[in-house]
């Protein structure tokens, strides 16, 4: 496919909507025929066709720009032999059900988020990301595919059939945006707080309650009170969900350099292809992982004078208020783990890799 087709394929992919997705599974017609759009440009050998459903959706550069290129290169290394086709958020299963999904092939790829699969196993709300942990890109894909992280993960997904295909490196994650302003710890008070992980332990620390739903309902619950705050991921995450126009202040610093969203492939789809076309899997899953992280920084950058304008105030933590971030991490980090035999075996990859790292000061 050329960057022409590219295009036209991205382009297809906003204009589907749940209604056109729900008519094809009916009906059996291809869904970009039922949405009255034009047929991507399809190898002719396809041997190989898989369903992926995004937990990010249209507005999201993930799924306009990076998913099609993920179809895309596969396709093109592959030969032609091997099709995905994607689906934005709950068309085909609700986004916390995805790996349920992935089980029972009602899709065959998931792309999610690690804390996401915490309820099945429990060491992923620390291979998701622990505060504080690392502070380059570089750190953590050592830690993935050099360390072990990543065999840790794959060996327990495959216990209930499914092939972790690796992470995905998010740029950050742990700023809040509220609909109040808070500076300090201590304003968490009473505030209602949409989050996950080691970071939540911290807020109900400080006398917050913390409310549970997926991206794709932080905007409704902002604006509607069911929520006061959100942490969600970077400054290009908020204003993709356009939460400026509900949530007017943001508290920095992230509290999580590089969060790990994920792709992972029903173990039965996955076995079907022969070894030469799994390498080209996760070959292309790869390299998708560092683009999501460059283009992700990029779009930060760029987004926040445009929140500025649009009347965002910014502010950063104080420093005695990380210290004791930091000092509670561990902590809780400990205490969520309990005995956990992966969880456990998780912390001992993450620590062991984060002493080495230690050993070398900044600026040497």
């Amino acid at each position: 496919m050329n960057r022409i087709e590219d295009k036209q394929l991205a382009e297809s992919l906003k204009g589907i909507n749940r209604r056109h997705l729900m008519k094809a599974a009916v009906t059996g017609a291809s869904v970009f025929a039922v949405a009255g759009l034009p047929e991507p440009a399809r190898a002719q050998r396809a041997q190989f066709r898989f369903r992926m459903q995004s937990f990010l959706g249209p507005g999201n550069f993930e799924w306009e720009d990076l998913v099609p290129r993920f179809v895309r290169r596969v396709r093109e290394m592959s030969g032609g032999r091997i099709e995905i086709q994607a689906f934005p958020p709950g068309a085909l299963i609700p986004t916390f059900e995805m790996l349920d999904g992935v089980i029972n092939r009602v899709v065959d790829i998931g792309y999610g988020a690690q804390v996401y699969w915490r309820g099945r196993f429990p060491m992923c709300l620390f291979t998701w990301g622990i505060p504080f942990a690392f502070n380059t890109i570089d750190q953590y894909d050592y830690l993935w595919h050099e360390a072990g992280l990543n065999k840790l993960v794959d060996d327990a997904f495959q216990t209930v059939g499914v092939k972790f295909l690796g992470p995905l490196y998010s740029d950050e994650w742990g700023s809040t945006q509220s609909r109040v302003e808070i500076k300090r710890l201590t304003d968490f008070r009473g505030l209602k707080v949409r989050s996950f992980g080691i970071a939540a332990e911290i807020w109900k620390h400080f006398g917050a309650s913390i409310v549970t739903v997926p991206g794709e309902e932080i905007y409704t619950a902002l604006a509607t009170g069911v929520a006061d705050a959100a942490n969600w991921g970077s400054p290009y995450g908020f204003a993709q969900l356009k939460l400026e126009e509900v949530a007017k202040f943001y508290l920095g610093p992230p509290l999580i350099m590089s969060d790990a969203e994920d792709a992972f492939m029903n173990k039965a789809a996955w076995d079907s292809l022969p070894g030469e076309l799994q390498q080209v899997i996760l070959t292309a899953q790869r390299v998708w992982a560092l683009e999501r992280y460059t283009r992700a920084s990029f779009e930060s950058a760029r987004v926040v004078g445009r929140m500025k304008q649009a009347g965002v105030t910014f502010n950063t933590m104080v420093p005695e208020d990380l210290e004791t971030m930091k000092r509670l991490t561990v902590e809780f980090t400990d205490k969520l783990a309990g005995n956990d035999a992966g969880a456990r075996a998780a912390l001992k990859i993450i620590r062991d890799t984060q002493a080495v790292f230690g050993l070398r000061p900044p600026g040497i």
